[in-house]
């Protein structure tokens, strides 16, 4: 339950010629892939993001990471048909810059810190942008 930890567990998330780092934020720490290239992402354009962000709290893994949202650079993200993303909201402040906030709330399951980590919650940030919504 540290800073530490939420490190470390951020580290495992790094793909092939993606950067992975993490920025202190008060009492939380963003963990920032860039570039971000979600798997079957044809529903979006661009199809592959600037980065994706998304906010940890330092009680982790007993505090899931923010249960209100994920974030992406362009904040100018569409669907393929022109239309912004459902539940979403552009220009939201993070890091300094301009992204745009994907609001969600897990329906499939509760997050246990026995069994769930950063793999797991960024597998249900993946699976949203398969299903294009």
């Amino acid at each position: 339950m540290s800073r530490q930890l939420v490190k470390e567990h951020a580290a495992r998330l790094a793909r092939p010629g993606a950067l992975v780092r993490c920025v202190d934020e008060g009492e939380t720490v963003v963990v920032v892939m860039e570039p971000f290239v979600p798997a079957r992402s044809e529903a979006y354009k661009p199809s592959s993001l600037e980065a994706l962000a998304f906010i940890v709290p330092v009680t982790y893994p007993d505090a899931e990471p923010d249960p209100t949202g994920f974030y992406v650079k362009p904040a100018t993200i569409r669907l393929v048909d022109g239309d912004r993303p459902p539940n979403s909201a552009t220009a939201t402040p993070l890091l300094g810059e301009q992204w745009m906030k994907f609001s969600w709330k897990r329906k499939t399951f509760q997050w246990d810190p026995n069994v769930d980590t950063l793999e797991t919650h960024l597998a249900t940030i993946e699976n949203r942008f398969r299903r294009g919504d």
